[in-house]
């Protein structure tokens, strides 16, 4: 004599087939945790009646996450079903490659980003080294004065020379024009290696 199997609702359970709506989970035990990869699932193969087991880790791969975007779809700004990854964002075309502040006195404030170091060489001339170089000469570097010198005629900036490696920036007195140190801030864009 055989062992015949009930659902909590009393409904009959055979070995050979148990039709989905005779399968009452409402009394089960709640898994109390995260699922995790090996955890598995009921389904049916090709819903065609044969059910098979498979674990959660497939159903990544059926739902198919966004890939992650490398630097030359972030720069060509293609490849729209992919993602930024924290460490490649910068290589977005809108993106600044560089922001510092430079003091009166020449040196660089803390707090700057894509920069490796700051010359002083003279009088109102600072050289601004990358941390990364730039890939071509057609970046931009954008400027704002931190002084304000009232008396004097007032300050300006200029970009004088650059390379794919530095810039050459140069601060004077506009009413003078003479080349004169000045706090100023800076912001470059442009595509990096």
């Amino acid at each position: 004599m055989g062992w015949t199997f009930y659902n909590a609702s009393g409904q009959q359970l055979s070995t050979a087939a148990t039709s989905i709506n005779v399968l009452d989970i409402d009394g089960a035990t709640d898994i109390g945790a995260a699922i995790v990869d090996a955890d598995l699932f009921i389904i049916d193969d090709g819903a065609g009646g044969t059910n098979r087991k498979t674990a959660a880790s497939r159903l990544k791969t059926y739902v198919a996450a966004p890939s992650q975007a490398n630097q030359a779809a972030l720069e060509a700004e293609t490849n729209e079903d992919t993602y930024a990854p924290p460490d490649l964002i910068k290589h977005s075309p809108g993106v600044a490659k560089a922001w510092f502040r430079i003091t009166t006195a020449g040196a660089l404030l803390s707090g700057a980003y894509g920069v490796s170091t700051i010359d002083d060489t003279g009088t109102g001339d600072r050289t601004v080294n990358w941390s990364t170089a730039f890939t071509t000469i057609n970046y931009i570097v954008l400027s704002s004065m931190d002084d304000v010198d009232l008396l004097g005629g007032g300050p300006h900036s200029e970009v004088a020379s650059f390379t794919t490696a530095d810039v050459d920036i140069h601060t004077a007195n506009t009413e003078t024009n003479a080349l004169a140190d000045y706090a100023t801030l800076h912001a470059a864009f442009g595509t990096q290696a």
